[in-house]
């Protein structure tokens, strides 16, 4: 991990408007934020900041990825979610008052927006539009870690891999053949399966080996998209139908850390 992270002059106010979180704000609103907020861009490895740190801002991508992880004693770690364009975190230790519950750290060459936790508590008070913004980036945030924790219990493996790929696809794609590049690399994708890399490999070999895709570098190409479905549909339900289906323990070398 590296620490090479340059700070900017404020963008203008009206650059503001192309994030969602101030597009609803007026003018008189969207001036006072652009007055409690900088920009930062951070190179690839970069640990913006650290689970345990006090919480000074919210922070926004703007452009990059940055992954939100869990640091094990043994210097592994846990990928907790991926953040991209749009996104934020800092919200919720904003809110509470504590400090960071994860680290963040760009995965790839990134720029943020910066938002001062005054700043931010300020409107909370007097920009029904901008705690909108926040109570939606957080809701938003709570169902996804609520379905990340029903599929490392509830599902199997191949399930949480078949998804995955299906989700990577643009909403509302027909059962012919579609085509996904793995956003980041596959070791990272693993662990926000909760699964080792190497088990995350055995799947995808599995799936190749069946027909089900084709992998060629982060490429991985689903020739019937029908047939891939009724595959992870299946599989739930025969679940569904075991009477030992209440609650299933996750797969013993799903992996809370990876290297």
């Amino acid at each position: 991990m590296t620490t090479a992270m340059t700070t900017t002059l404020m963008p203008p106010a009206d650059r503001l408007l192309g994030l969602s979180f101030f597009c609803g704000l007026d003018a008189a609103a969207l001036s006072r934020v652009s007055a409690g907020v900088n920009e930062v861009n951070a190179r690839g490895g970069t640990v913006i900041c650290r689970r345990g740190e006090a919480c000074r801002c919210l922070y926004i991508v703007v452009h990059g990825q940055v992954k939100l992880i869990l640091e094990t004693p043994q210097g592994g770690e846990k990928v907790v979610e991926l953040v991209g364009p749009g996104g934020c975190f800092g919200g919720s230790s904003i809110v509470l008052d504590r400090s960071h519950a994860l680290t963040a750290e760009a995965l790839t060459d990134s720029r943020l927006v910066m938002v001062a936790k005054a700043t931010v508590l300020a409107e909370l008070e007097r920009t029904p539009e901008f705690t909108r913004a926040i109570i939606g980036s957080l809701s938003h945030r709570l169902q996804f870690l609520i379905g990340a924790l029903e599929d490392c219990m509830l599902r199997s493996g191949t399930e949480r891999v078949i998804g995955y790929l299906l989700n990577q696809l643009p909403a509302g794609s027909a059962d012919g053949n579609g085509t996904v590049t793995l956003p980041t690399k596959k070791g990272v994708i693993a662990s926000q399966l909760n699964l080792t890399h190497e088990h995350f490999s055995r799947i995808l070999r599995d799936l190749a080996t069946d027909g089900l895709i084709e992998v060629e570098g982060r490429n991985v190409r689903m020739p019937d998209l029908g047939r891939l479905r009724a595959r992870l549909n299946g599989a739930r339900r025969r679940r569904n139908d075991s009477p030992q289906s209440t609650l299933r323990r996750a797969e013993p070398d799903c992996a809370p850390a990876y290297r």
